[in-house]
């Protein structure tokens, strides 16, 4: 059987040179970078996205993205980065397991995906084992002058990737490139003796591919899921595999399209109540067509015309896509340190009619990528069950595993 590593890290954070030296090991290497620039050349699906999202400007003569402009575009527009990632994400997604199960029928033991932001779009599931490289920004920052971008566009890019936040929490193992290439090259050397010795097994993750457990349970800190949904509740419990003490408050909601402002402001209010640590969380529908929107203000849609409603609206502007999105927040003090944020995104399209018994909310017309074809409720009421592309599973499991780590914990 192929095992399969996602391999993720920052900008010249060195995950280019740890995927060299897995290939120097007997790994097949696929770049995003190199899968991205495949779909963008004349009539290729990415180049009709682009032209779709953005107009011809960014269309080079010879038919093919114009990629300089196209990325001076998305690293000043946070908007517009949002809208390609989703749109691209999915057709990189679609290349990876054309070209991955080629390698496995031949005979390649190892395969390898390099991808920045990996976790970030939902696609760590789909992975073995998933490795992050890091090194701190001023070392990165360095390394992206020294390789021909100014600093101005450097720091632009820095900031556009984030903190690595959720990077680092959905890696199963991090790689420290902070110092020497004999150092990296130690640690990729021990790494691969540690596959070859079969130290991390299978096991598939949830969301379509292999999947690294949950932390222990017992290496989670208490707390309070601040919710009166014993469906939240189960499912919580399900993801974390022990009991989750629950208590029902009737908090404000701020109306925002930042999902993680929502929850800050429900988190401060849960905690200065309750006065012990609080998890509360929240979620956002983001349809491609109609830029993210209705996003955390989708309970309101939901309410008003019901799920049908929402895949009419996207069926009518011709685009069904559309991303799940669940961010549960741990909040255990005042302090903006006190918190620890997780996110689960999974892509997938709004179908019509709705189908399906079980589930909830927008779970009749939710078919998520590589569940057959088949929507949320159906899933949910399925003998599979619905959790292994559920945003909100992700998150918890992304949740547990931030919080294990957390300092002071086992």
């Amino acid at each position: 059987m192929t095992f399969r590593i996602g391999l993720t890290g920052g900008m010249a954070s060195g995950k280019s040179t740890v995927a060299r030296l897995l290939a120097e090991g007997g790994a097949t290497v696929i770049d995003a970078d190199r899968v991205v620039a495949g779909l963008y050349g004349a009539d290729d699906p990415g180049t009709e996205l682009v032209r779709d999202l953005f107009g011809d400007e960014y269309i080079a003569e010879d038919g093919s993205v114009d990629r300089p402009a196209l990325g001076r575009r998305v690293f000043q527009d946070d908007l517009a980065r949002r809208r390609l990632e989703r749109g691209i994400w999915p057709l990189v997604r679609r290349r990876f397991e054309e070209r991955a199960t080629a390698a496995a029928e031949a005979g390649a033991e190892l395969v390898v995906l390099e991808a920045t932001l990996l976790v970030e779009a939902g696609f760590a599931g789909s992975f073995d084992l998933v490795v992050s490289v890091e090194a701190p920004e001023e070392v990165r920052l360095a390394r992206a002058v020294e390789r021909g971008l100014s600093e101005e566009e450097a720091r632009a890019r820095l900031k556009a990737q984030g903190n690595g936040e959720a990077r680092r929490a959905g890696a199963d193992l991090v790689l420290d490139n902070a110092g020497s290439l004999e150092q990296l090259e130690e640690e990729v050397a021990g790494l691969l003796d540690e596959l070859r010795a079969g130290k991390f097994g299978g096991g598939r993750r949830p969301g379509g591919a292999s999947a690294a457990a949950a932390p222990d349970s017992d290496a989670l800190p208490s707390f309070i899921f601040v919710t009166g949904n014993p469906h939240k509740v189960e499912e919580a419990e399900r993801a974390l595999g022990r009991t989750v003490e629950a208590a029902p408050l009737d908090l404000p909601e701020i109306q925002s399209l930042n999902l993680v402002s929502v929850l800050r402001a429900k988190a401060a209010e849960a905690w200065q109540r309750l006065g012990a640590p609080v998890v509360v969380e929240d979620t956002s529908l983001e349809l491609d067509a109609l830029n993210g929107f209705p996003g955390p203000l989708v309970k309101w849609l939901l309410e008003a015309v019901g799920p049908e409603g929402v895949a009419r609206q996207a069926h009518a502007l011709d685009d069904a896509r559309v991303v799940t999105h669940c961010a549960i927040l741990y909040k255990a003090g005042p302090r903006p340190e006190d918190e620890v944020v997780a996110h689960g995104r999974v892509a997938g399209r709004l179908v019509l009619p709705p189908r399906g018994e079980g589930g909830f909310g927008w779970d009749p017309v939710v078919v998520p990528e590589g569940a057959g074809g088949r929507t949320l409720a159906e899933l949910a009421a399925s003998d599979e069950g619905k959790e292994a592309y559920s945003c909100r599973a992700h998150a918890w499991l992304e949740l547990a595993r931030m919080l294990a780590t957390l300092p002071g914990r086992p």
